[in-house]
């Protein structure tokens, strides 16, 4: 049965974006402003205002988290796949489709894998922030079967990689996983959020995703999360590892895995930003401590992988000469995991920049943790 038509929701979202004009990314930039891998040309809803907007579908049948309040589980739904649709992404949110980095390439892949897509929004109270996320099934999905999650940050940018993804389990060369992939609805620019989620409100981010959303994945599919993958990427590859050493604070534990890619640790302490104000985080350096996590805890029972591009420099902040580099941090951070006997693994991409790495850095993960089933075995 039908839950309730997009007009209704719309009346219910706030709508707080600044602007929804697409900013062009400089390739192979590792600053902040400049994460997009790929640009596109912005879609801009039509001027000719049309008599009647399309209707989005929204679905009954999802099963929230009993953590959820009654607010958030009104405004958390299944609906339609409307991420190839413009129409009905404008009809959600004044940004539509100009929140996602897109190009017809990517459009392309993704109509092709479209039914295996499961589109999910969900509301999160304490951020007041309404969530998109998709859910990606396996080839020949079998609802009985637990399978394990690739979650994935950072929507706008990455879930363009799913379809390739997806193709290596299709093809044979990996057993089947879910990937979920975790955004913003159309009413916000990611890129405008981020720094907001991934480092001023890390632990209300770091809540929602393990006690309402991975909760609410875990009672709506059969999820294996002893095998189970958390990925994120330069401020969400910061966001990684607050996650991972902040995991034993939780009694549900959604993820034994860890990717941390290229972290942008200058984040929480560089002063110089014109971008971003981090006046306000009170112990800066607290990621070197890796949060205090080994003063509460005798080891750490995740395993982790650490990545970055050997030729990653700071090219957009001011005065950063004596800034430690991200591969740098990121073999200072293998180190210190290791030396608490953390089974950590580091990998420097030696000729990459920030983002080049990434989608071959991906499929190589999912061969390898995640090889074929041998289907000779009973």
């Amino acid at each position: 049965m039908k839950k309730f038509s997009a007009l209704i929701l719309g009346s219910m979202l706030a709508l707080s974006l600044s602007s929804c004009t697409d900013n062009n990314d400089t390739p192979l930039s590792s600053a902040e402003v400049t994460t997009a891998e790929t640009t596109t040309e912005a879609v801009t809803e039509p001027t000719t205002e049309k008599a009647t907007k399309p209707t989005v579908e929204y679905y009954d049948g999802l099963i929230c988290s009993d953590n959820m309040t009654d607010k958030e589980k009104e405004r958390s739904s299944f609906r339609e796949f409307t991420l190839l649709d413009p129409d009905k992404a404008f009809t959600i949110g004044e940004c539509g489709l100009n929140s996602y980095y897109l190009y017809d390439s990517d459009k392309s892949k993704l109509k092709k894998t479209k039914d295996y897509f499961r589109e999910l929004t969900i509301y999160d109270e304490q951020l007041d922030q309404q969530f998109l996320v998709h859910i990606t099934l396996p080839p020949n999905y079998d609802k009985n079967k637990e399978y394990p999650v690739v979650f994935i940050t950072d929507s706008a940018y990455h879930l363009k990689k799913v379809p390739d993804l997806w193709k290596l389990i299709d093809e044979g060369e990996a057993s089947p996983v879910i990937f979920v992939t975790l955004g913003y609805d159309y009413d916000t620019r990611e890129e405008e959020e981020r720094f907001n989620k991934f480092v001023l409100q890390e632990k209300e981010f770091l809540d929602f995703i393990t006690d309402d959303l991975m909760k609410t994945i875990s009672l709506n599919y059969k999820v294996d999360a002893s095998r189970s993958v958390f990925f994120g990427h330069s401020f969400g590859g910061a966001f990684s590892h607050y996650a991972l050493c902040n995991s034993d604070k939780y009694e549900y534990q959604p993820f034994a895995n860890y990717i941390i890619g290229s972290p942008s640790f200058w984040a929480y302490y560089y002063p110089d930003s014109e971008y971003y104000d981090n006046s306000s985080i009170e112990d800066p350096y607290a990621f070197q401590r890796e949060f205090d996590y080994f003063d509460r805890n005798e080891k750490m029972d995740k395993n982790v992988f650490i990545c970055a591009g050997g030729r990653e420099a700071y090219n957009d902040l001011k005065n950063a000469d004596d800034l430690v580099t991200i591969p740098e941090e990121a073999k200072l951070l293998h180190e210190r995991l290791v030396s608490h006997g953390t089974n950590a693994e580091l990998k420097i991409y030696e000729d990459c920049y920030h983002n080049n790495y990434l989608a071959d850095m991906l499929k190589d993960y999912l061969k390898q943790n995640f090889p074929p089933e041998d289907k000779t075995q009973n």
